[in-house]
């Protein structure tokens, strides 16, 4: 049996984290989802260790606020100890295979990975790059985390021996008594998670990509599509996403900002995920809020003509996926693990000059001015998505990993 652990079923690592479990089901693999929060999917996804009573909301909300609080505005940098001990006993029988997936602020690290079976194996697949860090999600220029962390520039007050330090020597400790493999979902993912200092602990690293079932995610006839949302034909329709668009490594300002400098009457900025695009005059946006359905988004992609995934750094670009298998281009940055995604030319634009305003002005000018080759994208689009990147792809892979770790474990 293959047990997954994830902090939680929605944003991008919770999404990716069930589509795997879900994937492996269909296959006739025993597989279980445990997580911190969500609502259940289905009788193998089971909740635990959960925050719902009075005490452990408050002393959840009071530990991310401590953390917060240490941290520079727009940094994050995540505690590998949690409010509670999470031995792998509280979830039941122990599996053949434990894969963790996003665990922070839910799974306490110390006692989980110091609960295990000697030899257990212990898949970790890596959805941004807590698990190789003192506990920032994304280094950025930042290389402390080749060696030992200290002195982050996340924090508020960086010294050599600050939280990140400490973290790192916590997650060391642990690391070097389990049975841990690291499986990237992009080149980029793999490559940080080789920089890391932690690699040393890891007893494989290998890149799987990410994978989704592409009859849930697939294209709507256009004219069709903006009908059902209430869109005109003649609009230029813009599409972003992501779960908080206040995170500035998203980069919705920057779009934002494209937007306006491309002053274009006809053009529509339409947008699904959390919080609130600034006030303007100049750009046209249609807020669609939160989407948690395959269908709906499909909808969402397929009245597109180009999706904008402006991030500085991505592990993989679950939404360019996304909007790929629904044969809507994608406009990027050509950065991390977007580039194991969407193929310059062929199924998108990419623009080198991360965080050019000007560039995505460009890109957004070109796909305006080409609209039979912004559709051929789309098509060439899809046609990767089915070909390399679906669920049943992902599961496939993972079993192979799953099958050798468990045959070796027994030889032992």
């Amino acid at each position: 049996m293959i047990s997954h652990f994830s902090s939680s079923l929605s944003g991008g690592a919770g999404i990716a984290a069930q589509r795997l479990h879900l994937a492996l089901c269909r296959a006739g693999i025993e597989s279980k989802m445990f997580f911190g929060a969500g609502e259940m999917a289905g009788s193998k996804t089971i909740p635990a260790f959960t925050n719902r009573s009075f005490y452990y909301r408050n002393a959840a909300a009071l530990a991310m606020s401590w953390s917060s609080r240490r941290t520079v505005e727009g940094g994050f940098v995540t505690s590998p100890c949690w409010i509670r001990r999470t031995p792998i006993q509280g979830f039941g029988p122990a599996p053949e295979v434990v894969n963790l997936h996003w665990v922070a602020r839910w799974l306490d690290l110390p006692s989980f990975l110091g609960s295990l079976p000697t030899g257990l194996p212990v898949i970790w697949s890596l959805h941004d790059l807590i698990p190789v860090t003192g506990g920032c999600h994304y280094p950025d220029d930042c290389d402390h985390f080749t060696r030992h962390c200290g002195d982050c520039p996340q924090q508020r007050k960086p010294s050599a021996v600050d939280a990140t330090r400490r973290y790192f020597r916590i997650k060391a400790k642990a690391y070097s008594k389990i049975n841990l493999h690291f499986i990237g979902n992009s080149e980029w993912t793999t490559a940080q998670v080789r920089r890391s200092g932690l690699s040393k602990y890891a007893k494989s690293i290998r890149t799987i990509p990410l994978g989704l079932d592409v009859e849930q995610f697939k294209p709507v006839e256009k004219s069709q599509a903006r009908r059902a949302i209430g869109i005109p034909d003649d609009r230029f329709v813009v599409g972003f996403a992501c779960s908080d668009i206040s995170e500035e490594r998203k980069g919705a300002r920057l779009l934002f900002e494209a937007i306006k400098a491309l002053n274009v009457k006809n053009i529509l900025l339409l947008t699904f995920g959390s919080g609130r695009w600034p006030e303007s005059s100049g750009v046209d946006i249609l807020e669609l809020g939160m989407l948690n359905n395959s269908r709906l988004q499909s909808l969402f992609y397929s009245t597109l003509d180009v999706f904008a995934t402006p991030s500085r750094a991505e592990t993989f670009g679950n939404t360019a996926l996304e909007s790929m298998a629904c044969e809507t281009p994608v406009i990027a940055y050509a950065t991390s693990g977007l580039l194991d995604v969407v193929v310059a030319g062929e199924t998108g634009l990419l623009e080198p000059d991360v965080g050019s305003v000007s560039g995505l002005v460009r890109m957004l000018r070109w796909m305006l001015d080409h609209p039979g080759d912004c559709r051929r994208m789309g098509i060439a689009g899809r046609q990767r998505v089915v070909q390399h990147f679906t669920d049943k792809l992902m599961a496939e892979r993972y079993s192979i990993v799953y099958s050798e770790l468990m045959n070796r474990q027994i030889r032992k």
